[in-house]
């Protein structure tokens, strides 16, 4: 075989292995997504009567496992039941306190099974003839205390672990085909 056919050869196993790589770490990474909140993101609301997060697929309803707690400015929590799964959108019911700046802290089984999490924060500002200020509780309805909060970074985690897997696994697939299409090249030279 001509150095130019060895080198084609080595060209295309080059290109099939970063392909076979970023499907792994594609796949490795296909958790489901917060695509909506409500209230949004940094917005201001006069009233509030639920918390609803939309995902990209249904959340799996695990027991214990889907979480909405919404800690006001003096951190007590205001969500009055656990949350509802209905499709691919998590709601709980709120009685707010006093006006300030809120978090949300949530966490759900993503349809692939593996827990995502996170948090965002919305501001309260009561117009004054919304009902009167709840007065919150020191611990969450459901879930143990900021358990969103202790959750998000292993899950973040988890997700980058399985980039680097999917990464690790396309690179030795990379050498695999690599190696052999030399051993290839050098097989017919002989």
């Amino acid at each position: 075989m001509s150095r130019r056919h060895r080198l084609t050869a080595l060209a295309a196993s080059i290109g099939v292995g970063l392909i076979l790589a970023t499907a792994g770490a594609t796949a490795a990474s296909a958790h489901d997504t917060l695509e909506n909140t409500d209230p949004a993101q940094g917005s201001t609301v006069k009233s509030l009567s639920s918390v609803a997060l939309t995902f990209s697929a249904d959340p799996l309803g695990t027991d214990g496992a889907t979480i909405i707690q919404v800690i006001g400015p003096d951190k007590k929590y205001y969500e009055t039941a656990c949350p509802d799964l209905n499709g691919p959108v998590v709601a709980s019911p709120v009685a707010l306190g006093g006006a300030g700046t809120y978090e949300v802290l949530w966490r759900v089984v993503s349809s692939d099974g593996h827990p995502i999490s996170g948090s965002y924060t919305f501001a309260y500002a009561p117009d004054g003839t919304a009902t009167p200020a709840a007065a919150g509780s020191a611990k969450p309805v459901c879930g143990p205390a900021a358990s969103a909060t202790t959750e998000a970074p292993a899950a973040a985690s988890g997700a980058d672990t399985g980039l680097w897997i999917g990464l690790g696994i396309g690179a030795v697939v990379l050498i695999g085909v690599g190696a052999g299409a030399w051993a290839l090249a050098r097989g017919r030279k002989s």
